[in-house]
This record gives C-alpha cells, sequence and structure tokens, in this order.
C-alpha cells in the first residue's frame, strides 16, 4: 500500500453490509453502529503510519452537535449534517492533487463513477466485507492454533502419566 494512500469510506453503506451493525441501525442504535464500524476498521487496518483513512458518516455527530470533523484514534471522521456523506466523499476527490493515491470504499454507483473517471481506486462494500471477514477468519484460526498448540492429545498424555506417574 503507498505510503502516501488515503482510503476514503462511505460509513453508512459499508455499516450495513455488517450483520451486528445493520441489527444497531435496524434498532436507532446509530452511535453504537458508528462505533462498531470504526472499532472493525481500527482491528483490520491496525497500524495507520502508512495510510490515512477517512471515514464519512451521513448527518450529525449526535442531535445538537456542530461537529463537522474530528480524529478518533488515526481516523479521520467526517459528518455531512444536512448534505449527503455522497457529497463530501465527491468533494474530497475532486479537490484531492493526486486521486489515483486514494482507495473509495463504496457500493454507491455514483460515487465509483466518479472515482473511475478520475482513476482513484475503488473497491465495493460487499468486497471490503468479505476480505475482513476472510481476515477476521484467519485470525481467529491462528490464535486457535496457538492456543492448540499447547495441548496434547489425550491418548498421548495418558500414556505419559503411566509412564512416569507411581
Amino acid at each position: 500500500m503507498p505510503v502516501n494512500e488515503r482510503i476514503l469510506i462511505d460509513g453508512m453503506n459499508l455499516m450495513y453490509k455488517f450483520p451486528d451493525l445493520a441489527f444497531c441501525l435496524g434498532e436507532f442504535r446509530l452511535q453504537d453502529a458508528r462505533m462498531g464500524l470504526l472499532a472493525h476498521l481500527k482491528r483490520h487496518f491496525g497500524e495507520l503510519k502508512q495510510r490515512k483513512i477517512l471515514v464519512f458518516f451521513d448527518g450529525k455527530k449526535d442531535l445538537f452537535s456542530d461537529c463537522y470533523s474530528e480524529e478518533w484514534e488515526g481516523f479521520s471522521i467526517h459528518y455531512s449534517h444536512e448534505k449527503k456523506a455522497d457529497e463530501l466523499i465527491i468533494g474530497y476527490l475532486n479537490y484531492c492533487e493526486i486521486p489515483s493515491q486514494c482507495l473509495v470504499v463504496t457500493s454507491d454507483k455514483e460515487i465509483l463513477g466518479f472515482a473511475r473517471r478520475l482513476r482513484a481506486k475503488r473497491k465495493s462494500s460487499e468486497e471490503f466485507y468479505a476480505e475482513w471477514v476472510k481476515r477476521e477468519t484467519e485470525v481467529d484460526e491462528t490464535e486457535f492454533n496457538h492456543l492448540k498448540e499447547g495441548l496434547t492429545p489425550s491418548k498421548e498424555s495418558d500414556y505419559w502419566e503411566r509412564q512416569f506417574l507411581p
């Protein structure tokens, strides 16, 4: 991944791909879904030293907030307020000096088409989620195998117990 790469994420679009976050959205727990997405992204991307990740959300941070942008654990978070997050993403791409250093994660056809015209890299939310699931499965299997290494099969342990214990 290039050092100067910027990853632009359509937050609302991506949240619906994660079943746990879609459940939160279905229960009108928008803030929980947003924080859940950020936690998933943090785990997925790990250290952010070589890339800048910008997450765009529709609406306000909360009902009475006037916050348009904030930093959270290395992520740049943007709220659209009265606009759509799509407009913010397109605006960012439009003013970016080198759009080809951007990766846009969304399934919105208008944004994907605009990014393609500017030669920015694109990944659908579905592709991103599939990669996330694959990576999480590999991490889980690695952790499980690491735990399993310390265990010995019961028949083998029974044999050695009979050899050395009275």
